[in-house]
This record gives C-alpha cells, sequence and structure tokens, in this order.
C-alpha cells in the first residue's frame, strides 16, 4: 500500500503546506469577494434554505454551489464554506497533476518543485476565483489522466467513467461542455491511431454519457428560461464582448434592479436584465466585429499565458509543433502527442468571448509538464544546469500569485466594516451611489441589502434623471464617496447630491465618520 502511495508523497506534502497557509492568511482574505462571489454566495445560500426555482441558474454553473450549500447545512457560514470547497478543489488539482508528473516520468526533483509550486500558486487560487475553475480544472485534468491510462482504448467502462467526468466539469463551469466533446473528439483520434471505428466507439459513448447525465439540468434551464440552452453565460458574453456593452432590456434607463427582491444585486442573474444578444451571423458588420474582436482576443491570450509564466508560450508553441510539424512529431511519445492536444485546444473557445489568465489554470499543470520535458532533454542538460533553470521556471509561475495576495489583502474589510455600522445604524433597504460597483456590490452582500446598479457616466444621464429612477424604484439610500471629486461620474452627481432633494443623515452619518470608512457618506431619500 506504501509503495502505491509514494508517488503522490510530493503531492501529499503540498497538499497539507496549502491548507496550513489558507488557515494562517485567512482571517486576511476572508473579506475578499471576487467580482463573481456575491452572485456565487447568494445561489449557494437559495440551495441551501431550499429556494430552487431561483437558485437554478444559468449563468453560474451549479457544482461548486450546491457543496458550499451542504456545508452550509451542516451549520458552517457561507464565505468559509466557499473558501473550504474550493481548497478541496484545489487539493484534487494537486493531485491529478502529480499523478500526470509521474505519469510522464518527470524527474523526482521536479516533481517536488512543481507540486510544491503548484500548492502556493493555488494559495492565491483558491482566493482570486472562487466556486468554479478549480473545480472544472481538477475533472477535466481526472478525464484527460483516464484516457491516458493503459487499454483505456479496450474498457467501455472507462469511457462511461470519463464521460461521467465530463459531465462534472460541465457542472462545475459551463465551458467544459463544449470543450470536453473538442478534447474528446481531439484525443481518442491520436489514441485509437486512426481506427475510425474505434474512434467513434470511444468518442461517441464518452459524449454521449457526459450529455445524457448533464440532460436534467439543462431541462431545468430550459423550463426557467424558455430556450434550450447548456448556459445563458456563453450567449450572454459572447454578445457582450462582440458589440462592446450590452442590450438592457426594455424599462431600464439609469439603473439595473436586483435580480430577485432579496439578491444583492442584477448580477446573481444578468440574463433577466439582458434584452437583445447579437450574433456574428446576424449581419455581415458584426461578423466583421468578430474577427477584429478576436484578433484582440488573441492578443488579451498572449497576456494571460504571460501571466502564468513568462515562458509559457514558448511552451506552447514548441507542444503545438510537436502536434504538426513531421521532423519534430517523433520526438513527442503517443502520450505526450495526446496531452499536447489537449494543451493546444484547451483556449480556442475563449477566442470568441475573452481571455484571463484564470481561464487558462487547466493549462498551468500541462505547461509544468511540457516546461519539464523539455528541460529534461539532453539537449539543454548538456548546455545548461537543468535543476537551476527547472527553478526559474517554477518560480515564473508564482510573479503573479505574489502580486495577487498583495492585491486581496484585507480587501473588503472596509465594505465589511461598513455594513456592519449600517445594521447597528439601523441602515435597511435598497441603496445605489456613486462608489465603485466591486464595493458596493460586496456592501450589498455584507450588509443584505440591495444595489440597484448605476448606468450614469459623464456621458450618459443626469442628476434629474437619476431621481426620477430613484423614485421609481423606492429607493431608500444615496451613498457618495466623497474623495473622488476629479471624476467625471462625480462632477456629474455633485449637483445632485447637494441638492435639496436628498438629506443627509447627520446623525448616521456621525457614527459612520468615525471609522476609516469617513469618506463614505450616506443619505436618505426624501419621501
Amino acid at each position: 500500500m506504501m509503495k502505491k502511495l509514494q508517488p503522490y508523497y510530493p503531492s501529499f506534502a503540498s497538499a497539507a503546506l496549502m491548507w496550513l497557509i489558507l488557515f494562517l492568511i485567512y482571517p486576511h482574505y476572508q473579506y475578499y469577494i471576487d467580482p463573481d462571489g456575491t452572485a456565487y454566495l447568494t445561489i449557494a445560500r437559495r440551495y441551501a434554505t431550499g429556494d430552487l426555482a431561483r437558485a437554478t441558474n444559468g449563468y453560474w454553473s451549479p457544482w461548486a454551489c450546491w457543496l458550499t450549500a451542504g456545508l452550509m447545512r451542516l451549520g458552517m457560514q457561507a464565505i468559509p464554506a466557499s473558501v473550504v470547497v474550493n481548497a478541496m478543489g484545489a487539493t484534487g488539482f494537486l493531485l491529478v497533476s502529480q499523478s500526470l508528473f509521474t505519469r510522464f516520468g518527470l524527474l523526482r526533483h521536479i516533481q517536488w518543485l512543481f507540486s510544491l509550486t503548484l500548492a502556493l500558486f493555488l494559495c492565491y487560487a483558491v482566493f482570486w476565483q472562487s466556486f468554479d475553475d478549480l473545480w472544472e480544472c481538477f475533472f477535466l485534468l481526472c478525464s484527460l489522466r483516464l484516457m491516458l491510462q493503459d487499454n483505456f482504448k479496450h474498457k467501455p467502462l472507462w469511457w462511461v467513467l470519463c464521460g461521467a467526468l465530463g459531465t462534472l466539469a460541465y457542472f462545475a463551469k459551463a465551458y467544459s461542455f463544449p470543450f470536453f466533446i473538442l478534447n474528446t473528439i481531439g484525443c481518442t483520434w491520436l489514441l485509437t491511431r486512426g481506427n475510425r471505428l474505434l474512434w467513434l466507439r470511444v468518442s461517441l459513448t464518452c459524449i454521449s454519457v457526459m450529455v445524457l447525465l448533464g440532460m436534467p439540468w439543462i431541462i431545468a434551464l430550459h423550463q426557467k428560461y424558455g430556450t434550450w440552452t447548456t448556459s445563458t453565460s456563453g450567449t450572454l458574453n459572447m454578445s457582450w464582448y462582440l458589440v462592446g456593452h450590452p442590450h438592457w432590456k426594455q424599462g431600464i434607463d439609469l439603473l439595473i434592479p436586483p435580480a430577485y427582491p432579496d439578491s444583492p444585486y442584477y448580477w446573481e442573474d444578468p440574463w433577466l436584465a439582458n434584452g437583445a444578444t447579437p450574433h456574428f451571423w446576424d449581419s455581415w458588420s458584426l461578423f466583421g466585429n468578430e474577427i477584429v474582436r478576436s484578433g484582440y482576443h488573441i492578443v488579451l491570450f498572449v497576456l494571460a499565458t504571460l501571466q502564468l509564466s513568462v515562458l509559457f508560450p514558448l511552451v506552447l508553441i514548441v507542444s503545438t509543433l510537436g502536434l504538426l510539424l513531421k521532423n519534430i512529431k517523433p520526438l513527442f511519445s503517443a502520450d505526450e502527442k495526446i496531452a499536447a492536444c489537449s494543451f493546444v485546444l484547451f483556449p480556442l473557445g475563449y477566442v470568441l468571448v475573452n481571455f484571463e489568465s484564470r481561464y487558462l489554470w487547466y493549462m498551468v499543470p500541462l505547461s509544468m509538464l511540457f516546461g519539464a520535458m523539455i528541460i529534461q532533454r539532453d539537449y539543454f542538460r548538456a548546455r545548461i544546469s537543468g535543476k537551476a533553470l527547472s527553478y526559474l521556471f517554477a518560480l515564473s509561475y508564482l510573479v503573479v500569485p505574489a502580486w495577487g495576495l498583495g492585491i486581496m489583502y484585507d480587501s473588503g474589510k472596509q465594505e465589511y466594516v461598513l455594513a456592519g455600522q449600517l445594521r447597528a445604524a439601523h441602515i435597511e433597504g435598497s441603496f445605489t451611489g456613486n462608489l465603485s460597483h466591486r464595493f458596493m456590490e460586496r456592501l450589498a452582500y455584507f450588509s443584505g441589502n440591495n444595489y440597484y446598479f448605476t448606468l450614469i457616466d459623464g456621458q450618459r444621464g443626469n442628476p434629474g434623471e437619476l431621481f426620477k429612477d430613484i423614485r421609481r424604484y423606492k429607493i431608500a439610500f444615496y451613498l457618495s464617496d466623497r474623495s473622488i471629486n476629479s471624476s467625471p461620474v462625480y462632477q456629474s452627481l455633485k449637483a445632485f447630491e447637494d441638492s435639496t432633494m436628498l438629506r443627509e443623515n447627520r446623525e448616521n452619518l456621525r457614527q459612520i465618520t468615525d471609522t476609516a470608512t469617513n469618506n463614505v457618506c450616506v443619505y436618505r431619500v426624501v419621501d
């Protein structure tokens, strides 16, 4: 038993280190909620309380919400529960990465180095993006590792298991649905080495199982939204990036109401506030826009890879050439070609949407794998110290995480403190204001109030129109940040804030301005 576990010692030790670090730094990162976090946390609360109709959501994937809701039902608070769930996904990420390192015969010291590097990287990732990406990476890497198993192509039960992993990856993040299909087609073609009948049997079984197990969720989305879709996120994101902005529903002017009466704000389900969703095939003009946007997204892709590691693009180029060039193909084993295929295919779907470095976390252990293969080649080992190069390569993955941890340190604490003061002063109800959207959405979540998202800016709307919308939605409070007096938004709203139409709630203001949040002024809207 111990001999079987021995290859996993690096990941076990690294996982223990990761959990220890997360425990130690949690007090300074517990208030950080990523831009999507308020939506996920609200949905998890709905599952925990049995509000299934509103919990069913086409924009946000359900897997981590289900797990978080389960821990909440056991008595945990929402935010620590979400961190634990994300850390569980990160642990799986570590273990399956180590399995890949072992499968491809990386030198033992490199396995230890990369596992420790991943552990430190994941301490950042757990907080940077909660709920979806790490679990998606775990399930997709598991499916890839299963396809690399000896005799996979001759074991139908493993095909079924691979399809089930595809379903779990889809539940973790909707992008996995199209990618799993594409990845299965490409990898099984290489796996079966041109045996078309076997290729069809393996790929169709994997894909059919994935779709079949995912159908209950797809049906639930159809019942809620009235359209057949695997997710509303792809449709919305593609249309937003295509035209550069959302098309809001008729009737929405300068303020976007929350998705539901008890939502922090509209981002819990943006489909409910969205109007038209243009597609690039709707007109030649939009098709031209898509060409331009795709070119821009490719530039963003290069930048995203550099954020992961300055050597990442080089590894990606070598992997791509290993699939395409005849004189390089022989240098890659059959398993290496399959892994390279998955590595190269993964980012393709995002070309039509957008790129952030977190979208590419699936590629991180694969890039380490191919980077190590390059370092271990005799050509490099004869000219450069293999250990020195491997240390530099590993270190390059920790630059952005170090920066990100600095950005997140005590981020959100100001909103948490202010939310407590609002509750203590019995300031309850809907609000809007001129503070940053990140500040307002966190404040809405921490305080349990509704934030009406503001569309007014230097070019759109005026104080009179804004107040008309405030009256229309019966908004109770307006929050102002006096520290941004040079911004166009401030200049546009200052007359509105100083007008007799608002009365400063001075009793509460005195209590609030005794803290570090003294730049925030709270106004009660006069009836």
